[in-house]
């Protein structure tokens, strides 16, 4: 198996910088205003020169660099980035992961004859990912998941790097136990307490430690200190939509009724979509006359996944759709054009996160209680209504 791993550099902060060239070689910090609460969600090398990390409080960052500049995040810039990425990395490769919003896998095994050497054309790849894109990028080849990551946090100090096959664990011996994915700041402390500081010294242990120390995660971290690792490249298929329909026991002309109907389908949607922790900003309205004429009216609109921004958008193209006056049979919403949303992660003190906050309580409400739980006034009055 031969597994690329591809990590792009500084990544909020390198789109930061297309979209306003003044910050170059400057130091930057996106996560929000150092006043409010939050953490770092990315910084520039010339602000980790200070000390400053990600995860790392604002006001902790502003005292170690206090003339960096602070950013607010643009959530729906850095996905439409990612996107880009992810669609050189899917078109050149036979198998491509995404595993984060800038961190790629692919799996090239067998690619030698049609691809010649596997790390120049590694280089190729990343030439043209930053010639198209414009953003900075580091990359680690190797014959699994695990080494190539690690190669890849290696590279980023001493440019990219093709770990051969049967040479993983002669490459990870003198690295620090801190490079490890999965070490972090539970463990590591844990693990340089008992005067393991290399990833060889793991290595050269017997596995039953381990094991007798943290279960199966504990041979795990054997099984990668030894260079071994069997998960595999999982294929990247973003979905394309995301809808709900509802059929009328009885054809209706009842225009609250519909409304109503409309705002039960947008909360199915808005649901959904924050599961996949998707954004959509283009959405579609169905509507099935008892004639079975079926029209659709789609309309773009800022990325969203909120209930009441899908039901707005839904009403106003049901008032123009509805043109016949004959009694409709079918009303649907659907939604395209994603893109991963970075507001669900818990790192920023803004609207998005507060907003956030408000419909992962809602879903977790409906997840307990039923969808009926808690919805739209006119909803839960429509069936009061319905009971009475």
């Amino acid at each position: 198996m031969n597994t690329l791993h591809i990590d792009m550099d500084t990544f909020f902060v390198s789109v930061e910088r297309l979209l306003d060239p003044s910050l170059n070689n400057r130091p930057v910090i996106v996560g929000g205003s150092p006043l409010e609460r939050g953490v770092v969600a990315g910084c520039s090398r010339e602000a980790r020169r200070y000390g400053v990390h990600s995860a790392m409080p604002l006001r902790r960052a502003y005292q170690l660099c206090p003339r960096a500049v602070f950013l607010y995040p643009k959530f729906v810039h850095y996905a439409e980035y990612s996107e880009r990425v992810a669609e050189i990395i899917v078109d050149s490769t036979p198998v491509a992961e995404k595993a984060s919003i800038d961190e790629f896998y692919a799996d090239v095994t067998g690619c030698e004859r049609p691809y010649g050497n596997l790390f120049e054309w590694a280089k190729k790849l990343k030439r043209t990912i930053t010639g198209e894109t414009h953003l900075p990028l580091s990359f680690g080849l190797a014959s699994n998941k695990f080494v190539s990551k690690v190669a890849t946090g290696v590279a980023k100090t001493r440019g990219d790097i093709c770990v051969p096959a049967g040479g993983e664990r002669r490459f990870l011996a003198p690295l620090p136990v801190g490079m490890m994915p999965g070490v972090g700041r539970v463990l590591e402390p844990e693990l340089l307490a008992m005067g393991i500081h290399l990833i060889g010294d793991i290595a050269r242990l017997s596995p039953r430690i381990f094991v007798h120390m943290y279960g199966k995660s504990g041979q795990v971290l054997y099984e990668h200190a030894c260079g071994i690792d069997r998960s595999p490249v999982v294929p990247y298929r973003k979905r394309k939509s995301v809808g709900a329909e509802h059929t009328f026991h009885e054809d209706t002309l009842d225009i609250p009724c519909m409304l109503s109907t409309l705002q039960c389908l947008a909360m199915r949607v808005g649901r959904e979509l924050r599961e996949r922790r998707f954004l959509t900003n283009t959405i579609t309205l169905k509507l099935r006359y008892a004639d079975f004429v079926t029209q659709t009216l789609t309309q773009r609109c800022n990325y969203t996944n909120h209930d009441m921004n899908i039901y707005a958008l839904a009403e106003k193209l049901f008032r123009r759709l509805w043109t016949r006056r004959v009694r409709v049979r079918l009303l649907g919403i659907s939604t395209t054009n994603f893109l991963d949303d970075l507001s669900q992660l818990p790192l920023f003190a803004t609207r998005e996160e507060k907003d956030a906050r408000l419909y992962a309580a809602i879903d977790s409400i409906r997840r307990r209680f039923g969808n009926d739980a808690i919805a739209f006034a006119a909803v839960c009055e429509r069936h009061r209504s319905r009971a009475a």
